[in-house]
């Protein structure tokens, strides 16, 4: 279905090949297991959708289920926050450094976040501080995942109603 193009660990681009099935299998597990995203969600699409957590996590779990996502093509905190606030946003997957962004932004109180559901972490390690603060502050616990672009991308992931150990990539 798609090759999506990775330097992995040796800095030298690749084509990981991933089939339909791969595609399919894993938005299935994403919604269908971490999250129960349906056609009332509302996700946030502010990871690279030519990168496999953004292309699967959000883009193909939200139109596999009926539910729709919102575009920001580069991270900001501050229009992240208005977009989280105006679409109701239920879905946010990001990596640990839009967390810390979010969490340290000044005037983020400012933005109602209460439709905020789900949130998940991937592409590094999250600081455990920075997963406790960030769920201090706003009503939504993390769950930290791994995975590889040739794994389409999940490969272990936290689930919601699961024992959770924060700073580990889970089941």
């Amino acid at each position: 279905a798609v090759i999506l193009y990775t330097s992995g660990t040796t800095g030298k681009p690749k084509g990981a090949e991933l089939t339909h099935s791969n595609l399919l299998l894993n938005s299935a597990v994403v919604t269908g297991r971490l999250v129960p995203l349906d056609a009332d969600g509302v996700a946030l699409a502010t990871l690279p959708l030519f990168h496999s957590f953004g292309q699967t996590c959000i883009q193909n779990a939200a139109i596999a289920h009926g539910a729709s996502f919102s575009l920001l093509p580069r991270f900001d905190p501050e229009e992240a926050l208005q977009i989280m606030e105006r679409d109701r946003v239920t879905l946010f997957a990001g990596v640990p450094t839009m967390y810390f962004a979010l969490l340290h932004h000044e005037g983020a109180r400012a933005h109602d976040l209460s439709s905020l559901r789900w949130c998940l972490s991937g592409g590094a390690p999250m600081p455990v501080e920075v997963l406790r603060a960030f769920e201090e502050k706003y009503p939504v616990q993390i769950l930290e995942g791994y995975g590889l672009s040739e794994t389409s991308p999940v490969a272990s992931f936290n689930m919601i109603g699961r024992p959770r150990k924060p700073g580990s990539i889970g089941y």
